[in-house]
């Protein structure tokens, strides 16, 4: 079931020689093509490999019962080259003994996995991949290209399958805010720009507010809200009574072609959340300081923030409400230590916003207007009639202006 070689035979074809058990590298690397294999072997369970020796069994007997031999042969030999993407693995092995950002142990599954994908890529453009071209076609002009790649063996995709087996999966995603912790980390930062007099903490503290508020309402992935734009906002801040528009500069996720997005929101919220009030207060502190285009999210000197920046005023913030009523979080959060671990401007915002849309019972089809999801049809096949362009501004107020309203 397993393209197998012991661990000696492995050593020579990496290293051109036998092992010596007095070389620690020598016994590092024998130690590391034994785990290899060993994870190798745990991709099948036991049960499923017994009822194949049983069955070959069963099946080499009837063959002999008429005088013919066997089917199970050994053709050829090995090649004395690593055509099983062996140093690939045993890279993975030995960079998942390192600390990760889960344990000090250890590098968790879901992070060395990505190694492969770092060598399938290099593999891909390389020149001799590229040299010949090789390709599978099919009647409606598809092409698929193929390529030599050692990763892509049968013995490489038992080893991954294996070794997720005996590490597991540690799956720790952003937890979700409720609206009262919400509205209560938007008051504290509130409080703090009004508290501060230092203009490079305004412009911090503004930014935060401003982010945290649009990533909420509408929804953002963690990256989009870093898009804000100046020059949008002015030019569409008296754009429409009842109507705040917000625009974005980029690309969002799932889109090709815009760089360019603006989208209907609410002036207020029913929690009393007041994005109107929330960005003209961010204009007229960026237009004080000269700034009347380029990043929203920004510095006093006009610099866009950075995730990290956002993250350290996030915890802060959090921090300080735990001390005063821990009640507004979740029961797993037992210890203000572990809020930066948990809590994070990529997806706790989007959660948060989230969670509020399945508590109001908002229309799933505006939910996945506003969350830019494509639907599927009956046949299960992915449909684009959601992927739709977020300048044609007619269209999607009415799902924009729902899903904000009940934020």
């Amino acid at each position: 079931m397993i393209p197998f070689e012991c661990d000696r035979c492995i050593f020579t074809k990496l290293r051109g020689h036998l092992p010596s058990r007095e070389n620690p590298q020598d016994e590092l690397l024998l130690e590391t093509i034994r785990r290899m294999n060993l994870d190798t072997f745990w991709s099948r369970e036991k049960s499923t490999v017994e009822q194949n020796a049983r069955r070959a069994e069963r099946m080499i007997d009837v063959l002999q019962s008429v005088g013919v031999s066997g089917p199970f042969v050994h053709t050829n030999e090995m090649p004395i080259h690593d055509h099983c993407g062996y140093r690939v693995a045993i890279a993975i092995l030995l960079l998942s003994r390192r600390p990760g950002k889960h344990s000090s142990q250890y590098t968790q599954f879901d992070s060395v996995r990505t190694y492969r994908a770092t060598y399938g890529n290099f593999i891909r453009s390389s020149p001799q991949n590229n040299a010949e071209t090789l390709a599978l076609g099919d009647l409606n002009g598809n092409y698929q290209r193929l390529v030599k790649d050692q990763s892509g063996s049968l013995y490489f995709k038992r080893f991954m399958e294996g070794l997720k087996a005996r590490m597991g999966q540690i799956h720790k995603p952003n937890l979700a805010m409720s609206t009262k912790l919400m509205v209560k980390v938007l008051e504290s930062i509130e409080q703090r720009l009004n508290t501060t007099e230092n203009l490079e903490d305004q412009h911090c503290w503004m930014s935060f507010l401003v982010y945290a508020t649009i990533t909420y309402v509408l929804s953002l992935r963690g990256p989009e809200g870093f898009l804000l734009d100046l020059k949008g906002l002015h030019k569409h801040r008296f754009r429409s009574e009842g109507v705040v528009v917000i625009a974005l500069l980029g690309r969002l996720k799932g889109e090709r072609n815009d760089l360019s997005h603006l989208i209907p929101c609410t002036k207020i919220t029913e929690s009393g959340i007041n994005v109107e009030y929330t960005i003209h207060r961010l204009l007229s502190l960026k237009q004080a300081a000269g700034f009347n285009r380029g990043p929203a999210i920004s510095t006093v000197d006009g610099k866009l923030l950075t995730s990290k920046s956002i993250d350290e005023m996030l915890h802060e913030v959090l921090t300080e409400i735990y001390n005063s009523d821990s009640s507004l979080f979740p029961l797993v959060i037992d210890d203000p230590e572990k809020i930066p671990a948990n809590y994070q401007c990529f997806r706790t915002f989007r959660r948060s916003s989230a969670t509020r849309a399945t508590e109001k019972g908002i229309n799933p089809v505006f939910v996945n207007v506003v969350n830019r999801w494509k639907t599927e049809d009956d046949k299960g096949k992915k449909v684009s009639s959601m992927h739709r362009h977020y300048t044609q501004f007619e269209l999607l107020i009415e799902p924009f202006m729902d899903y904000t309203l009940k934020m």
